[in-house]
């Protein structure tokens, strides 16, 4: 737990209840199991524990959780239906919203790289599909 704590001060994150928060938002929870961390994003519904390597990456793939990023949300009556149920132009609402967040996300991403990130992610190499 002191480890969390450390690396929530470093990031500007708090811990209310067991969870990390930025600015009264909740971004999500890490914790370390059997010797191996892990962290959730408050945003996936499914709170699925991701692996990770330690406390502070942990705090990095939190930080990259950025709520202020969508600026136009998509109408919720779009979000509950089945794909199938959409009109043609619902459809492409509900695509182009999701593009735009993702383009959002990708630019924050990009522009917090730091060295030894990039260096990380060449090591790792292309992704095989």
């Amino acid at each position: 737990m002191a480890q969390i704590f450390t690396e929530c001060e470093k990031f500007g994150f708090d811990i209310l209840d067991d969870e990390i928060y930025h600015n009264d938002v909740k971004l999500g929870e890490v914790g370390q199991t059997h010797g191996g961390w892990w962290f959730t994003c408050a945003a996936d519904e499914t709170q699925q524990r991701i692996p990770c390597d330690s406390a502070l990456d942990a705090m990095w793939w939190l930080s990259m959780v950025d709520t202020s990023l969508v600026t136009e949300s998509t109408p919720e009556y779009l979000q509950c239906r089945s794909l199938e149920q959409l009109t043609t132009e619902e459809l492409q609402q509900l695509l182009d919203a999701e593009a735009a967040y993702c383009e959002q996300l990708l630019d924050l991403l990009f522009e917090q790289l730091t060295a030894q990130d990039w260096q990380r992610l060449r090591e790792y190499g292309p992704v095989a599909a």
